[in-house]
């Protein structure tokens, strides 16, 4: 079995976020290799610099906070995570493929995270409301225009 670090150093990032304090500054409480491939992708500065913490860089805060918001906070009913990503589905009548590619693709063309589509694409498989499942994620357009 392949370890894909790179979902284990996203996921990892998005918990370093819910130690944050001194507005940049997190518990270190992870696996040493982890903390350093972050700091190889620019995310964390030299985690060997500290015993009990580590600071996020610019771009590490900032991706920090969007991964913990995608991977750990609810969504008001109604509201989908891409909002500004529309996609027409009206003329698709529940097909899950041809949904789940249109959906997948527009996702893409928005430069989500592979991980995010293929997370959207296990949710739509188990469904039997691809166009339900969809709405959480994207704004959809069910009326013939």
């Amino acid at each position: 079995m392949a370890i894909d670090t790179d979902r284990i150093d996203d996921a990892v990032l998005a918990l370093l976020h819910l130690t944050l304090h001194d507005q940049n500054r997190a518990g270190k409480g992870f696996d040493p290799d982890t903390l350093a491939r972050l700091h190889q992708k620019g995310m964390i500065d030299d985690p060997a610099g500290e015993p009990n913490a580590v600071a996020l860089t610019g771009d590490g805060l900032q991706r920090s906070t969007k991964l913990f918001e995608t991977m750990f906070t609810r969504q008001a009913a109604g509201e989908s995570r891409y909002p500004h990503i529309k996609v027409d589905l009206s003329d698709l009548i529940g097909q899950l493929w041809p949904i789940l590619r249109r959906v997948s693709y527009a996702m893409s063309d928005a430069d989500v995270s592979e991980a995010e589509i293929e997370q959207y694409k296990v949710e739509v498989r188990a469904s039997s409301d691809p166009v339900a499942v969809s709405s959480r994620w994207v704004h959809v357009e069910r009326k013939a225009g």
